[in-house]
């Protein structure tokens, strides 16, 4: 698909200024802020609004040796909040807590009311949500009718104007809260009501005993959990990436040890490429497939030889997500080809797998640059998943048919919804006639961005070293790229059985390599043409065999004369 190659406003020649002005960081303060991002930077937890009531609820249940349940969604976000808390309670010696985490098929998302009657049942007497709950009014009123207090860490959009009627409630999104950084993730919220607890721990003796900073292990956790629900990795999100990578390479839990084995992943160096496709699938997978227990499991065991057995199970059960996700693609792509060039593209399915229809769509917005949503057919009700593009905001477009709709919610660019079978074609057209209103024809080209225009000679070794402070890359901070024109191919060709480019290219004897993924479609035209060409890449150092050296990967290119 062709794109559109845009400049970010140019403010400076001078390159790392315009870097930092591209990502909103403007002062001082933000921008050392930025460049070192130190744990002790991270922000005072109590400034969340309710933070303290959680704290001193918490603490109550601690002292009378309440029942504790940790109610998580069933993503990857969710599951290492779950183990970040539980983590915690088991550090600090506290044992009368257990989890729940409904299962994606037969109970779907969120604090459901079966499930808090069963917790009653249970004996639970103090339900700590992560991920999820912000939503569940008549959930968190029956808690209340059944002798149970609510504590809702979440970090989704609010979708009445009051709260529920829980002992706490933080969540940065909340209209009365005034926290300086709103993009934390499940797990953000989680691990700040631990750091909230350490610091009561630390001024207070509420027989629990642990020591001051241990908080710190559990930033692998968030680090993973943030990574994959595509946050922004700029404010104390990237103070947590960042130092999670750290913590990574010595992790405590054998868990995450015996899956960084059976992923092939070495302990050397991490980085979010690894957490984001590597590791995050393999936890998602457990609840996309069977049932998320198995992750969480996996994320809180100290035996090693359990430890072997989940991270074995994850991965073949991500092995069985890759086959099915690629069968449904198939399936729906059939269907999007019958749709012509709508500016919404909906698919529906009998028994696609409701941990798959997300990826899916997800896949299929990349590839058609259009809102897309993917949805599986029951007997009576259709579940669905939607992926969107920057210009549309797919929970509003959604919201716009609530009449029909028994559930939905989400972020801008992804939502979950369900609907009776009978009102999908009807749903759709209410899709395509917001669409219409609010997508233009120029809106559904995809842009693509890159940070200024540099030539073949600025890319030195300090250059590339000066870009590499700016990891941990990821929404919000994107790996630097950059336009370099005129430059000749020196030598063209594939890889992967023609899948990807190589070559080299020069210009005014400077001469580099590169690397273009998927792009090995144009090796016959360089070759036949002998031109000139543009190209957007991202610079980095190349290391192989113990050698360093610089090299480019082309993210797109055109011939110089704009063919």
């Amino acid at each position: 698909m062709k794109k559109i190659w845009q400049s970010r406003e140019r403010v400076t020649d001078d390159v790392l200024g315009q870097l930092l002005h591209n990502r909103g960081l403007r002062d001082s303060k933000a921008i050392e802020d930025f460049l070192d991002p130190k744990y002790e930077k991270s922000f005072n937890p109590s400034l969340l609004k309710d933070m303290d009531k959680a704290v001193l609820r918490i603490a109550s249940a601690v002292s009378a040796r309440e029942k504790i349940t940790v109610y998580a969604d069933y993503d990857a976000d969710a599951v290492t909040a779950a183990a970040v808390l539980l983590r915690f309670f088991q550090a600090a010696g506290y044992s009368n807590v257990n989890y729940y985490i409904p299962d994606r098929n037969t109970e779907g998302y969120g604090v459901n009311p079966e499930a808090v009657q069963f917790l009653a049942d249970r004996g639970t007497k103090l339900v700590i949500t992560v991920d999820c709950g912000i939503n569940a009014f008549d959930s968190v009123t029956l808690a209340n009718y059944l002798g149970m207090d609510v504590v809702i860490t979440d970090h989704h959009q609010l979708e009445r104007g009051a709260v529920p009627e829980a002992i706490a409630v933080i969540d940065p999104h909340r209209p009365d809260d005034n926290y300086p950084f709103k993009d934390l993730t499940g797990v953000g919220v989680a691990f700040k009501l631990v750091q909230a607890l350490v610091r009561k721990l630390e001024i207070e003796n509420w027989k629990l005993k642990i020591a001051a900073g241990w908080e710190k292990w559990l930033l692998d956790l968030v680090a993973i959990g943030t990574v994959a629900d595509c946050q922004s990795l700029l404010g104390e999100n990237r103070i947590f990436v960042g130092w999670g990578m750290v913590v990574m390479g010595k992790t405590r839990w054998p868990g995450l040890r015996a899956l960084f084995e059976v992923a092939g992943i070495s302990k050397d160096k991490f980085d979010t490429y690894k957490i984001g496709f590597i590791i995050a699938p393999r936890i998602n997978a457990a609840g996309r497939i069977e049932h998320a227990n198995l992750a969480l499991e996996l994320l809180l065991t100290d035996d090693e030889r359990a430890a072997a057995r989940l991270a074995q199970k994850l991965n073949e059960l991500n092995s069985r997500r890759q086959e099915l996700t690629e069968q449904i693609l198939s399936e729906a792509r059939e269907q999007l080809g019958l749709l012509g060039n709508q500016k919404v593209l909906l698919a529906a399915g009998d028994g696609w797998p409701k941990g798959i229809v997300g990826l899916v769509a997800s896949k299929l917005t990349e590839e058609f640059y259009r809102p897309v949503l993917i949805l599986e057919k029951g007997e009576m009700e259709a579940t669905g998943s939607a992926r969107s593009i920057p210009s549309f905001n797919i929970v509003e477009a959604i919201g716009q048919s609530r009449e029909i709709l028994l559930k939905y919610g989400g972020h801008p660019m992804a939502a979950g919804f369900t609907l009776r079978n009978e009102h999908i074609e009807v749903f759709h057209k209410n899709l395509l006639a917001y669409a219409d209103d609010i997508l233009s024809d120029e809106s559904l080209l995809p842009a693509l961005y890159y940070e200024a225009e540099i030539f073949l000679r600025d890319l030195t070794e300090d250059f590339i070293a000066m870009l590499e402070r700016f990891t941990p890359f990821g929404i919000g901070n994107p790996r630097p790229r950059f336009r370099i024109n005129n430059l000749a191919p020196a030598t063209v060709s594939t890889v992967s059985e023609g899948k990807h480019l190589r070559m080299s290219v020069e210009s005014q004897n400077q001469k580099i390599g590169c690397i273009g993924f998927n792009l090995g479609f144009w090796k016959e035209r360089l070759q036949a043409a002998n031109p000139y060409i543009d190209i957007i890449c991202e610079p980095q150092f190349n290391v192989w065999n113990g050698h360093k050296n610089i090299q480019l990967r082309v993210v797109d290119l055109k011939f110089s004369d704009g063919e």
